[in-house]
């Protein structure tokens, strides 16, 4: 499919990129128009398998520049689970 065509590889590189310690900040402005809310809403899905994610609040963002529609998220890969 076209998501899976443009995800996979961003996904692929966060994947390769990362370590048990690394944390990503991904910063974006959500968007409306046309497929735009499909795909993130996909992206994020696909990125909670290998990821954790937390939403950085807006009263945690720089005072001039927050805005409404502008999203801090903090990635950090998923731990492995080993044998109990």
């Amino acid at each position: 499919t076209f998501f899976g065509q443009s995800l996979e590889p961003l996904l692929k590189t966060l994947k390769d990129l990362t370590g048990p310690d690394t944390c990503v900040l991904c910063c974006y402005e959500q968007r409306t128009m046309g497929k735009n809310p499909e795909i993130e809403r996909k992206y994020f899905e696909l990125l909670q398998r290998d990821f954790e994610l937390e939403r950085i609040p807006l009263d945690r963002h720089d005072e001039e520049y927050r805005s409404e529609d502008i999203h801090i998220v903090s990635i950090h890969r998923k731990r492995a689970v080993g044998p109990h």
